[in-house]
């Protein structure tokens, strides 16, 4: 058990009482102390007493009605009597201008007793009463008018008839027999409520116990001065006063100072922890990473950071419901924290980010800790009625060989996070030179992307269709380039996954979508054969609620036939979220658009949507046509897919058609329509008129490079 230092001096007070009090059980050895000398030092006593009774009495009569207790109410009202009484117990002392009847040791010692049973009694009240919700604004105020009036009542009888109460204190002779024998019953009762306190310190709430305890102890050692002194102005007197003091002081500190402080650490704690976990949040890390990264720096040692990611846990908020992820995450916390060494920090990043930080821990460590966090999320998590199994991705770094401070570290352990999803998640990169320097690469291409549509640095370049049974271009897949003054020429592999991540996909998409349907729009009005024009939809694009009207207004801007316009979707933005997929190919398809599935057979396992959702086209990715006729897998896959359209009345388009061999073996199978090198590479708009005008086709022409 922790003691803070006023409450280590509280103790001290108490293991001295014993010999003080041995001290002054000598009359000979109580100190006469000149009255004008003791009643100030009485004074500021007990003025600091009635201040923190006051104090008590406000905490609980005037908290906030959702944090009002009634026990804390009940304590309040107890001890706006303590400070009535005390304050007449002040008044009344010898050497203080007379208050209704003659001021006497025994009209001042009445309403001591009488202020200290009544904080007996409150404090006991205090301990027994259960927390629960205080009486409503005005019974609250109703009682306190009534404690109030009755203190108020009593002690006017008091100071007006102080002889209608047995003698405490005779002067000459010194404390009276019932004076001393209350002093013991005082006694008695504070001891034993600090007993009762402490067998009860598992269920008294929102105070500090310690110094509860240590007011109670030091109240009922100083009753034990009050039955020693002869002359009220000695210091046997003056040493109980110090004691009253003392525990008034831990009083404070455990009552009012604590609901008080109380409030503030719950902000601190809002503010530094995440509710739903119950973990420290982002803030917390970030300074505690500060501190271990001072220390790591002061002492050379390494430390390390893990940030971890649970993989696809977005389908689980969108399959389960929130609620049920919530409870997944909060299991997940609970895994990883009993799993972790103690010195370990463990910290919520964000929604479905969780990040660690070992002190004093190269690489080597960091790996092995690592792995068992990822072993630790093997087994199946119990939501209830539902078991769900779930991966993670991991990021590692260590300081200082990855990063100087802490915001490098944190960048560079993102990345290295990235990493391990782009490998296959469920698995652990560790953070390396070279994702560093594509990491610049990245922030450059979007700092520079941002302004590249604005000042014409993006183009379309159109990569012909072929129909295989005729030869003919029946259609055309506008493709995205973009040369940057700076970058050069930069390939589409490189910039759209930046443009996917940052948002600026969407301004793009929505450009790419109406020149192509400008361009082609234009080829029409000019007398050039009517054909389709294919643009790819990111998946950001088609998760955009208004999506259709956005389609709708290109075509309607541009004058491009509703038929004549293909959307090409991936399987991975269709099974994103199937609900809305559903809902929006139906529509798109209902205004004459067509749908094509992009790089079929390389996402989604499923092939549940081809007959479910309205699809009329599926491209067959260049991945499985590369390799035709030397690999047989590939071969079977391909047939596979084309006697599966065949039956679902699909069109089927091959990509990355480069030689006679594959196209060959396309056509014995009955596909469609190919896109490849074997025909054309993609063309600028000029090209593309100038090979329409040629009326070349794949039967009359050798194949244009």
């Amino acid at each position: 058990m922790r003691y803070s230092f006023p409450q280590i001096v509280g103790l001290l007070f108490l293991v001295l009482s014993a010999p003080l009090l041995v001290w002054q059980a000598m009359p000979a050895n109580q100190i006469l102390i000149a009255q004008p000398h003791f009643v100030a030092l009485h004074s500021m006593m007990e003025t600091f007493a009635i201040v923190v009774a006051a104090l008590i009495f406000f905490t609980g009569f005037g908290a906030h009605e959702t944090q009002r207790s009634l026990r804390s109410l009940v304590l309040g009202y107890a001890f706006l009597a303590v400070a009535l009484f005390d304050m007449f117990h002040f008044l009344s002392y010898i050497g203080m201008p007379d208050l209704l009847s003659t001021n006497s040791p025994h009209k001042a010692i009445l309403f001591w007793l009488l202020a200290r049973l009544t904080a007996g009694v409150g404090l006991l009240a205090y301990i027994l009463i259960p927390e629960r919700p205080a009486v409503t604004s005005v019974a609250r105020r109703t009682w306190a008018i009534v404690v109030a009036v009755s203190a108020g009542t009593l002690s006017y009888f008091i100071l007006q008839h102080p002889h209608w109460v047995p003698p405490m204190f005779v002067p000459g002779q010194g404390l009276t027999s019932l004076k001393i024998a209350m002093e013991w019953g005082m006694f008695t009762l504070y001891l034993g409520t600090a007993g009762l306190l402490y067998r009860r310190r598992n269920t008294v709430t929102n105070c500090d116990m310690q110094s509860l305890l240590l007011a109670l102890l030091l109240m009922a050692v100083g009753e034990l001065f009050f039955i020693l002194y002869v002359q009220v102005t000695n210091t046997a007197n003056l040493l109980g006063h110090v004691y009253k003091v003392m525990a008034y002081y831990f009083l404070y500190r455990a009552i009012f100072s604590e609901a008080v402080q109380q409030p503030f650490r719950k902000m601190q704690t809002m503010l530094t922890h995440d509710e739903l976990t119950s973990l420290p949040n982002r803030n917390a890390f970030h300074e505690r990473l500060s501190l271990a990264l001072a220390w790591s720096t002061h002492n050379s040692a390494p430390c390390a950071v893990m940030l971890l990611d649970l993989d696809q846990f977005k389908n689980v908020n969108d399959t389960l419901g929130h609620e049920l992820g919530d409870m997944l995450l909060v299991l997940v916390a609970e895994r990883l924290r009993a799993q972790l060494p103690r010195s370990a920090f463990l910290a919520r990043f964000s929604s479905d980010e969780f990040v660690i930080l070992l002190e004093d821990a190269n690489v080597d460590r960091a790996k092995v800790v690592s792995e068992a966090l990822l072993q630790a999320m093997n087994p199946s998590f119990d939501l209830g009625e539902d078991r769900l199994e779930i991966g993670a991705s991991l990021g590692l770094v260590t300081f200082p060989t990855d990063g100087d401070s802490a915001s490098v570290l944190m960048r560079h352990a993102d990345l290295a996070l990235h990493r391990a999803k782009a490998n296959g998640r469920n698995c652990i990169t560790v953070f390396s030179s070279d994702l560093s320097e594509e990491m610049q690469r990245r922030v450059l291409i979007e700092a520079r992307m941002k302004h590249a549509l604005d000042r014409g640095e993006f183009s379309l370049v159109y990569q012909p269709k072929i129909e295989i049974a005729s030869g003919c271009i029946v259609g055309w897949e506008a493709l995205l380039r973009w040369t940057s003054p700076e970058l050069g020429s930069v390939s589409p592999v490189e910039f759209i996954p930046v443009a996917e991540q940052s948002g600026l996909i969407l301004r793009l998409g929505n450009w790419v979508l109406r020149e192509a349907c400008r361009q082609v729009q234009a080829w029409h009005a000019s007398g050039l054969p009517q054909t389709k024009v294919a643009v790819n939809l990111s998946t950001r694009q088609f998760r955009q609620h208004d999506l259709v009207q956005s389609i709708q207004s290109a075509l309607q801007d541009t004058g491009l036939a509703a038929h004549q316009l293909e959307l090409e979707i991936t399987e991975s933005a269709i099974m994103d979220n199937l609900a809305t997929a559903a809902d929006a190919l139906a529509e798109l398809s209902r205004r004459g658009m067509t749908i094509a599935i992009d790089d079929f057979g390389t996402g989604h396992s499923s092939l549940s949507y081809l007959k479910t959702f309205s699809i009329h086209c599926i491209k067959i990715d260049r991945s499985f046509v590369r390799d035709i006729p030397n690999n047989t897998q590939d071969m079977a896959i391909v047939r596979t897919v084309l006697a599966l359209a065949e039956s679902l009345g699909l069109v089927v388009v091959a990509e990355g058609v480069e030689t006679q061999e594959q196209l060959a073996y396309l056509r014995s199978n009955r596909c469609h329509q190919f896109q490849g090198y074997l025909f054309s590479r993609p063309l600028t708009p000029e090209a593309c008129v100038e090979l329409m005008r040629s009326g070349k086709t794949m039967n009359s022409t050798p194949a244009l490079g």
